[in-house]
């Protein structure tokens, strides 16, 4: 009887520890697959994806942008851009599934995502990255 709860106990562990994903749940599509579906721009969203491609920095008013696509679902591939100079660079690799909060632009590609950094100012503080555990804002 002892060996079978302690093999119980172990597979509870084994399970909660594998099964919590770093205790963060990925958010919700919904609200930046409404922003794509009905043209609306300047919206705060969160979702998650899969890195479908690198597609190299760009510079933005003065400040280096490390840029991604993201895709969201066969509906949207999304560009994900993220200032490296008021945040750190993601260690993004082709393959990776990455969750995201910022503002969303549209376009009839389907859009691009930017203020992926912490900002006192902007709705729930800003935007981030989260990659492989670790939070970028």
């Amino acid at each position: 009887m002892a060996t079978h709860t302690r093999v119980l106990m172990i597979m509870v562990f084994v399970i909660g520890v594998a099964g919590c994903g770093g205790g963060d749940a990925l958010p919700d599509n919904e609200r930046l697959l409404n922003a794509f579906q009905q043209g609306r721009t300047g919206v705060w969203v969160s979702g998650h994806g899969t890195v479908a491609q690198l597609i190299g920095d760009v510079t933005i008013a003065g400040e280096a942008h490390q840029r991604v696509v993201v895709n969201v679902d066969d509906s949207l591939d999304l560009i994900v851009r993220h200032s490296v100079e008021a945040s750190e660079r993601v260690p993004f690799a082709q393959g990776d599934p990455v969750a995201f909060q910022g503002r969303y632009e549209w376009n009839g590609r389907g859009g691009v995502l930017g203020y992926t950094h912490h900002d006192p100012e902007q709705p729930g503080e800003g935007g981030w990255i989260r990659h492989d555990g670790t939070t970028y804002d």
